[in-house]
């Protein structure tokens, strides 16, 4: 069996950043250029439905993951020699997870009335997110072992095939379930050559090669959980222990994150449900950089004792989301018609609004990480639960009275309450960890333990 490290140890953070800041610019550019695409030649009703059928997706990934993502990544990162056999014995559970949403989607999708036209296009892009979450999946172990190098060149090869496949299909024939068979093509093929690559290799970390290290054996950062224990006993363990208020705190994220579409298209109509998503998936598009600054931070904020991983990775991203939103917000009247096209000028306010929800998202992915990261997973659980009721409740009162203008602000309120939770409960848990340190000098809280980013 192979051995993987890095190729170069002296290739340092700024160079993961910027590969995966790189990575994920050409990701956000393809999926927006087929945004684009398939707003311009697509009915103004087939592109709500491609809308529908893409948040629905990504919500089917998040709720397959479930939180094993970042429980498999903060675990790898504690634990890089039991690497290989958390892998499999997560992906197990992960592989039955993916399986089972697509088909409960599709039965769905047959029998409900309002979709039965768009019965197909609906089944095969829950099928294409069920593979991205997969892929997801492996992401988040490579960044356990630093090695997100190897998910920002899947990345690249990914995306760039789905952008070919997209646009060739949308020349062939302007028709959703066409454009849905594209994106699904290159998803199985990454998610082929991932696996491939995860289970096939020895894993060794940088800093165990350079500490002349066995990366066969070791001690677990985690007393509670031994190199003794069956990996195949990981999964039932960690999830009654970890996992579930995890996977219970994603799913609520992903609700109060994407749930205002289809409360735009209850009460809204389709129509309104395709401008608020062409200006929604835009500001989602600026998180890249802030992505890609946490998903290579992550091992350090899992490992750090106090605030300084947090605020080196929060302070740039937030300072440089002010600075867009800055720009963004003056170009906003010209930017958005010229984008899509001049029916979309309605959504330039509704854009405006979300802007200014942009940095306090670039921050919220740092405290959500760091939250988890501290073992306070319950916690986050929590403020997820309340988010979701403040957001529900702001979408109820404005959507009606405002439309996708209400959904806009509904989302900055919500980014708002999230940033003061996690300050509040960061405070408490920092201050729990200098009053209770390890004699061992191993990390305090629970031992294992994820929006594309939590929040």
């Amino acid at each position: 069996m192979n051995e993987r490290s890095f190729r170069n140890p002296k290739l340092g953070g700024a160079f993961l950043v910027a590969y995966k800041a790189f990575a994920d610019l050409a990701a956000k550019g393809s999926l927006f250029i087929v945004t684009v695409a398939a707003a311009r030649v697509l009915t103004p009703r087939a592109f709500g439905i491609f809308a529908l059928g893409a948040t629905l997706g990504w919500i089917v990934a998040v709720v397959t993951d479930f939180g094993i993502q970042l429980h498999l990544a903060r675990a790898v990162a504690r634990r890089p020699s039991e690497a290989p056999a958390l892998l499999r014995a997560w992906l197990r559970v992960r592989l039955w997870m993916a399986a089972a949403a697509p088909i409960a989607i599709a039965g769905g999708a047959w029998v409900s009335a309002w979709s039965r036209e768009y019965a197909v296009p609906i089944s095969l892009f829950a099928i294409v997110y069920a593979c991205n979450g997969l892929v997801e999946f492996l992401h988040y172990f490579y960044r356990g072992l630093s090695r997100s190098d190897l998910e920002s060149s899947l990345t690249l090869w990914q995306r760039g095939a789905t952008l070919v496949c997209a646009l060739a299909a949308l020349a062939w024939r302007p028709d959703v379930t066409a454009l849905a068979i594209a994106m699904l093509v290159p998803s199985v093929a990454t998610l082929v050559v991932s696996l491939r690559i995860a289970l096939g290799n020895r894993w060794v970390r940088p800093d165990e090669l350079s500490a002349g290290a066995d990366p066969r054996v070791g001690p677990t950062a985690d007393p509670r959980v031994g190199s003794s224990v069956d990996p195949a006993s990981f999964p039932w363990v960690a999830f009654r222990r970890d996992v579930w208020p995890i996977g219970v705190g994603i799913v609520l994220s992903a609700l109060y994150f994407r749930i205002d579409v289809f409360l735009v298209q209850l009460w809204s109509g389709t129509e309104a449900v395709g401008l608020y998503n062409a200006v929604f998936r835009l500001v989602e598009a600026l998180r890249l950089f802030p992505a890609a600054v946490i998903a290579v931070a992550l091992p350090s904020l899992f490992r750090g004792r106090d605030l300084r991983p947090l605020v080196l990775a929060a302070a740039p991203i937030t300072a440089g989301a002010v600075a867009v939103t800055a720009v963004l917000w003056t170009a906003a009247g010209w930017l958005i018609p010229h984008l899509f096209a001049q029916r979309y000028e309605a959504a330039v306010p509704a854009f405006r609004i979300l802007l200014l929800s942009f940095p306090l998202m670039s921050l919220n992915m740092a405290l959500t990480h760091q939250l988890v990261g501290w073992g306070g997973q319950r916690a986050y659980a929590g403020l997820c639960a309340v988010a979701l009721v403040v957001n529900l409740a702001l979408n109820a009162r404005l959507i009606p009275a405002l439309s996708i203008d209400g959904a806009a602000w509904a989302t900055l309120a919500t980014e708002v309450f999230l940033t003061i939770g996690c300050v509040v409960v960061l405070a408490r848990l920092k201050g729990s960890r200098l009053r209770s340190p390890r004699a061992d000098g191993s990390l305090g809280g629970a031992s294992a333990p994820e929006r594309e980013v939590i929040a």
